[in-house]
């Protein structure tokens, strides 16, 4: 009888044992489920795991004017964007976030005579514009965020505030206004190995503002009337990114 009670309590504990390393050591039991993103971020001290869900960029951003060439149709390399994105899915393909852009585009016209009312007036012209904006983004990206190469297509709307200035002899004339700025966008994220936190940031985009401007009645010189309905320019954009989480 002493016998059969010894085996029957040795048999328990061995039963208790065993579920206790089953409940408290379940990284060794075949049967666990974890969440494949969950297992990521257990990960942390492998870089190449790291689960970023937000990223900050700065670019460098050179324009091209498509409307009232005639007042400005120069390109311009003075310009800059500032953005942020943050991811709304765990596939790492929708991203939100926003955009300060501003631009100075700039125009020397020769010496000439130019009708101006009922005289004439013979002077250089130095035609300037600065553009300012702030857009709302939506960006979809075809890759995961671990690749190496990511492209993407955006869309950005938000507001426009563009100053028109002219400078002649001793005189300067100016005119401002505000409007819907409108920017669709393709590009590409390049990093510099596999889930990078640094990147390359290159894209295209169009630009479409409603900003309209009156020259003439704002005493500018310009050939014919010459005013502004809206402004469309496209760019180029090259810059860095710094991925976070």
């Amino acid at each position: 009888m002493k016998k059969l009670l010894l085996i029957f309590v040795l048999s328990s504990a061995c039963f208790v044992s065993g579920k206790a390393q089953y409940y408290y050591d379940r990284s060794k039991n075949p049967d666990r489920v974890v969440s494949p993103r969950a297992e990521k971020k257990s990960r942390t001290d492998n870089k190449s795991d790291r689960d970023f869900d937000k990223f900050f960029f700065l670019s460098w951003d050179t324009n091209k004017p498509m409307s009232n060439t005639d007042f400005i149709g120069q390109s311009s390399s003075l310009g800059t964007k500032l953005g942020f994105r943050k991811r709304l899915n765990d596939e790492d393909k929708l991203w939100v976030g926003g955009d300060f852009g501003w631009a100075v585009y700039k125009q020397y016209m020769p010496f000439q005579t130019y009708q101006y009312g009922t005289s004439a007036v013979s002077t250089d012209l130095y035609n300037y514009s600065y553009n300012y904006s702030l857009t709302a983004n939506i960006d979809y990206f075809f890759f995961s965020m671990e690749k190496i190469v990511v492209p993407y297509a955006g869309f950005g709307v938000g507001v426009a505030y563009d100053k028109f200035s002219q400078y002649y002899n001793i005189y300067a004339g100016s005119s401002d206004s505000w409007g819907l700025q409108i920017r669709p966008e393709v590009g590409v994220l390049i990093g510099f190995k596999a889930n990078s936190a640094w990147r390359i940031k290159a894209s295209y985009h169009y630009d479409y503002a409603s900003n309209a401007s009156n020259l003439v009645n704002n005493n500018f010189i310009t050939p014919g009337n010459n005013n502004y309905t809206n402004f469309i320019n496209t760019g180029f954009q090259i810059g860095i990114v710094k991925m976070a989480w």
